[in-house]
């Protein structure tokens, strides 16, 4: 038992013993099931602060009250029995008592304040079509909400401009201009702390995400509400108001860096240095993407995507319904070695009795290419369908339901892992695929593939009936890597969202 100094507990004018055992959370991630169950609900599992955990926060405090320590000393017996009364009637205090390990340096340099909760920003490269920044965000909002039991009204989501992207399976968008506007006004709920998505934003800076825009309108838009140089890691100090105070006590916000990966350009680098949580998806401190999560959390939506998918590759119904294999690929800029993938692609449809669909993984500039796609199809002389939808959860629907899935994309391997797909990936020479890949996929998962030429010599081992790796070892392989990123979760999540202020030094 330790006591706590400088810390104000239960709205009490008195020293609170805050780290007893028995009110601190071990640090231990459920299985996945046991998290996540009903996940495609609002409701997800039981929330904290409901009268489930309330009750059995005010049993815990008994406990505390009528423990042979608390006989020993007067000063615990009224702090005790009033933090009782405090959790029944304030579903808040819940919370901080959950929180992992109660964080023994907020308690000496900061006081926590249960309400009002803070915003949060979710800043990424969500404000143009891209399939794995678009699972980033639907997975960590998910999670904010159904897991750590904040309102969708806490959430806001921050990109170089504003735009609509619910269309394309995203959210709406906010410019960090306005962002940093509303952070710095907003008395109650304010400054905002900040989530770095993921993927590989760590690179780039302005200039690479202006080339990333989709036409030169939403282009200028980002030159006019630029307010740093890394678009897509904003140091969290510019959501601060411009004038601090002056006194004892100074505002504080925090930024948390999301399983991202790659490496930092020098204007990244601040908001880096500056962050309170990092975690990497290839060095570490070492997590998986986020994109793992999909399956977990949206099984229903999912499934209902995948039918929509179904129906529009063949409106004849389910009798007309043919197997397929689904190809996802980069823009190929030569004519030669378009026909290099379409020969390839003829000898898998015809081996493995399927269809070829294509599908985009991502239209940004230096992505994928439906054009491409058009003149692959009309160089096979196999059945094969381009699908033009620009969809993420369209896009997830139809990998849940391939025969197998071949692709250059990293978020497309992923995506096919989790649903324990047959996978190849034509590799490059970026190093993130080979990483996930020995990281978190089986020990007998086929890893990269240089040339087309051997794409169904080295499919067809892991095809059909009799493949040499089960769905049984991906099943494992899977547990590991969502029980693994929610670890990461459970840590920084109780960082965000608290309204706290820090001792000058």
């Amino acid at each position: 038992m330790r006591i706590a100094t400088k810390y104000t507990w239960c709205n009490l004018k008195t020293t609170l013993i805050v780290s007893h055992p028995s009110i601190i959370r071990q640090n231990k991630s459920p299985s996945p099931s046991m998290v996540l169950r009903g996940a495609d609900t609002e409701k997800g599992h039981q929330r904290r602060g409901s009268p489930k955990h309330s009750n059995h926060a005010a049993a815990m405090c008994l406990r505390l009250l009528f423990s042979r320590q608390c006989y020993r000393t007067l000063l615990v017996v009224i702090p005790a029995f009033s933090c009782m009364q405090y959790f029944i009637f304030n579903p808040f205090a819940t919370r901080v008592a959950q929180q992992q390990d109660v964080r023994s340096s907020f308690i000496s340099h900061t006081m926590t304040y249960p309400k009002p909760r803070r915003k949060i920003v979710l800043l990424g490269p969500h404000d143009r079509y891209n399939f794995g920044d678009l699972i980033f965000t639907s997975v960590v909002a998910k999670l904010l909400v159904s897991r750590a039991g904040f309102s969708p009204d806490d959430l806001l989501f921050g990109g170089m401009v504003t735009v609509d992207m619910e269309k394309y399976g995203g959210y709406n968008i906010l410019s960090m201009k306005q962002i940093q506007s509303l952070s710095q006004e907003d008395t109650d709920q304010g400054p905002y702390d900040i989530i770095y998505l993921g993927g590989e934003a760590v690179g780039c800076n302005f200039d690479c995400g202006v080339k990333m825009l989709p036409d030169e309108r939403t282009k200028t838009e980002a030159r006019r509400e630029r307010i740093h140089d890394c678009p897509y890691l904003v140091p969290k100090n510019l959501l601060l108001p411009p004038s601090m105070p002056q006194d004892e006590f100074q505002m504080k916000n925090y930024a948390v860096i999301n399983s991202m990966g790659g490496t930092p350009c020098n204007e990244c680098k601040k908001a880096i240095e500056t962050a309170d949580y990092i975690a990497l998806r290839d060095k570490n401190p070492l997590f998986p993407d986020s994109a793992v999560m999909m399956k977990e959390l949206y099984p229903n939506k999912i499934s209902e995507a995948a039918e929509e998918v179904l129906q529009d590759l063949f409106p004849g119904g389910v009798n007309t319904r043919q197997k397929i294999i689904a190809v996802q690929h980069r823009d190929i800029p030569t004519e030669e070695a378009r026909l290099e993938l379409a020969l390839a692609l003829d000898k898998v449809s015809k081996a493995g009795h399927a269809t070829i669909v294509f599908f985009v993984a991502g239209t940004a500039p230096n992505h994928d290419s439906l054009s491409c796609y058009k003149q692959i199809a009309q160089m096979m002389t196999e059945p094969s369908i381009v699908y033009e939808e620009e969809n993420m959860w369209k896009s997830v629907g139809l990998i849940s339901q391939a025969e197998a899935v071949l692709s250059t994309s990293l978020h497309v391997r992923i995506i096919a892992f989790l649903y324990l797909r047959p996978r190849l990936t034509w590799c490059g020479l970026e190093p993130k695929h080979p990483q996930f890949i020995a990281l978190w996929d089986t020990d007998e998962s086929p890893r990269c593939l240089k040339s087309k030429n051997e794409t169904w010599s080295v499919l067809q081992r892991y095809y059909g009936p009799n493949p040499n790796i089960t769905q049984a070892a991906t099943a494992i392989a899977y547990e590991k890597t969502v029980k693994k990123y929610l670890e990461s979760f459970d840590s920084w999540s109780s960082l965000v969202g608290w309204r706290r202020y820090s001792t000058r030094s």
